[in-house]
């Protein structure tokens, strides 16, 4: 396998995934926990949050009609009129990707300075605990984290989201979206800042997985992500989630396991 770093869609063509189904895949993982709880050892499942186990074009989607009617997009005229038509289908990981996917291109002056304004308006909610309320979890989602929760895995959730910001907000959406949450065998690691490299983080959250126990599988939408942990926990399941990722680079790799949704 070619060993330079790829992105997106070349890092998925590049991967050499396991053949298996988004059920067969998931029965895995949880026969994977049972073999564990057979052993009397104790089973770990890594969870990602955001494009993992909750949908979040949600909460860009409501940033965006509230730009349309704020102030700040009142100079644009016909441009803020076609942004308004923006709809689901049209959300993609990043603004850039979603103008792009609308039919709007960057390149353009006027668009470019559309969006400009439009990612300062974003910045400045997106991150918040606040706009989490328009996260919805992916269907299917819950139910298989509660499974495997009864089956006996201790549950990590492992995001890149800060506690400043985001604490608060993340633990009422896990709550009322009926995740395990706030019992025994859960844990929510956030970052204590959000200037701190996801990458970085997520990596050294690992020696706290290996206190908990030994891990059964991880799932993760990035790439970059997906790869360190596969690095680090080598006998483990690492299950790609197909969602939507970012343009971060990532060596490709065999043995991974991919999903497109929890059905």
């Amino acid at each position: 396998m070619e060993k330079s770093h790829k992105v997106r869609r070349e890092w998925i063509d590049s991967c050499e995934f396991h053949p298996l189904t988004n059920r067969e895949v998931l029965r895995q993982v949880h026969e994977g926990i049972r073999q564990e709880i057979a052993k009397n050892a104790q089973p770990v499942l890594l969870l990602d949050l955001d494009s993992t186990l909750y949908h979040v074009e949600s909460r860009s989607h409501q940033i965006l009609k509230e730009w349309v009617d704020s102030p700040e997009s009142r100079e644009f005229g016909p441009l803020r009129e076609k942004i308004a038509e923006i709809n689901s289908e049209h959300l993609g990981y990043s603004l850039v990707d979603t103008f792009t996917k609308f039919g709007l291109s960057v390149m353009d002056p006027a668009v470019e300075k559309v969006l400009h304004s439009v990612q300062k308006f974003w910045g400045r909610r997106f991150f918040t605990n606040e706009y989490l309320a328009y996260d919805r979890a992916y269907e299917g989602a819950p139910e298989f984290v509660q499974e495997a929760y009864e089956l006996g895995a201790e549950i990590v959730y492992l995001t890149g989201r800060d506690e400043p910001g985001m604490g608060k907000g993340t633990r009422n959406r896990l709550i009322a979206d009926r995740f395990p949450f706030e019992r025994p065998r859960t844990r929510l690691l956030l970052k204590q800042s959000f200037e701190h490299d996801d990458l970085e983080y997520k990596s050294k959250a690992a020696d706290e997985v290996r206190s908990v126990g030994n891990l059964i599988a991880s799932f993760e939408n990035e790439a970059p992500n997906l790869v360190a942990l596969s690095d680090i926990f080598p006998t483990a399941m690492h299950v790609f989630v197909d969602t939507v990722m970012s343009e971060r680079p990532a060596l490709p790799r065999t043995g991974l396991y991919r999903i497109t949704g929890f059905q």
